[in-house]
């Protein structure tokens, strides 16, 4: 009896044991589940996007478009909210923004890289490029783009797309009528880059560094008097309520850029990465088509609304443009590596018309 009582005691022990081991096993398959669905919700990315520019802007919707086209190939594992209108950060605070992780992605301008890449400025010489399509074909697709897209990359921003501007439609916006720079003279106007500056003060003009979302109350109270721009902008923020008048002086092509923070892009998954800078690559594949059916929409858009728009003649175009290189000397004087890339521009340039 007292060997079955033993037997017994030792078949509940063996067992409990038994449903221990099992249950510990359970615990720990439990366990792995639930970290594995960690691992699968850590894997959706939120990336905040600040520009300044106004939510329905033509340009403002080409990066919209790159956000969709992003979520949609990354498979809803990427969330890019849009903060349009400097909600978050002005143009000339979002690189530094992006850089030291303030923010994830953004869009500024090629003149905002000069300051961390001088040879940047050659992209944005006056009187470089006669159209948008040239300043794409040779200069996105240039060695020029490539080296400031990896020099910026060593800064903490890596670039994803640039999306030209038209230069069909530069100019300058104006409180009164303004055929040739002799009539600039006096005027307070809009500059953004060192160049900008040296043009003006040739022509007699006051320059001004304050920001694109604050042009409209400028102009509005009178403390500039006009601002380098496009027609686009001008109808787009509603700038001809202010300034009525544009005179088209093909100055430069404006390159709008869109950059995410290094360190994030690389902790990112493998396809999450080929979501953002395919979807880059498509929209800017489109940019130039994108620009030019917008600048028609906006010339015949201009003139509904009353921006008196007056186009150089060719005399007058040369009052505009005298004096270029001499610019240039002055402005690069402590930069040779600027003036190197200019030159080799135009000979890129001289080579690509020759074949046109």
């Amino acid at each position: 009896m007292k060997k079955i009582s033993k037997y017994f005691v030792f078949v509940i022990l063996l067992l409990t044991l038994l449903l221990i081991i099992l249950t510990g096993c359970g615990g720990q398959n439990t366990g792995d589940k639930g970290a594995a669905g960690k691992e699968a919700a850590a894997k959706k990315a939120v990336i905040r996007f600040s520009h300044a520019l106004p939510e329905h802007h033509w340009m403002a919707k080409q990066m919209q478009g790159w956000a969709d086209l992003a979520r949609q190939k990354a498979n809803g594992t990427l969330e890019i909210q849009i903060y349009p209108s400097a909600q978050l950060y002005k143009d000339p605070d979002v690189w530094e923004a992006v850089m030291t992780g303030g923010i994830e992605s953004g869009h500024s301008y090629i003149f905002y890289h000069t300051r961390y890449v001088p040879e940047a400025a050659a992209m944005i010489t006056w009187f470089l490029w006669n159209s948008t399509q040239e300043a794409y074909d040779v200069g996105l697709k240039g060695p020029l783009r490539a080296k400031i897209d990896a020099e910026m990359e060593k800064k903490g921003v890596k670039t994803l797309a640039w999306l030209p501007w038209t230069i069909e439609d530069f100019c300058f916006v104006t409180t009164k009528q303004v055929k040739v720079p002799a009539e600039m003279k006096g005027m307070t106007v809009r500059a953004t880059v060192p160049e900008d500056i040296a043009w003006y003060k040739k022509w007699g003009v006051n320059p001004s560094n304050i920001s694109g979302s604050e042009l409209y109350m400028a102009l509005q109270r009178g403390v500039i008097q006009g601002a380098s721009a496009v027609v686009a902008t001008s109808v787009e923020r509603k700038l001809y309520e202010v300034a009525p008048y544009a005179v088209l002086v093909p100055c430069y092509n404006q390159f709008s850029i869109i950059g995410i923070n290094k360190g994030f892009f690389d902790k990112l998954a493998p396809a999450q990465q080929k979501a953002l800078v395919d979807a880059a690559q498509e929209v800017e594949g489109k940019s130039v088509a994108v620009a030019m059916k917008n600048y028609e929409e906006i010339m015949k858009k201009a003139q509904e609304v009353g921006v008196k728009v007056y186009k150089p003649t060719p005399e007058e175009m040369k009052l505009w443009t005298e004096g270029k290189d001499e610019i240039r000397q002055q402005v690069f004087k402590d930069k040779p590596q600027v003036l190197e890339e200019i030159k080799k521009l135009e000979q890129q340039l001289a080579a690509y018309r020759q074949k046109k």
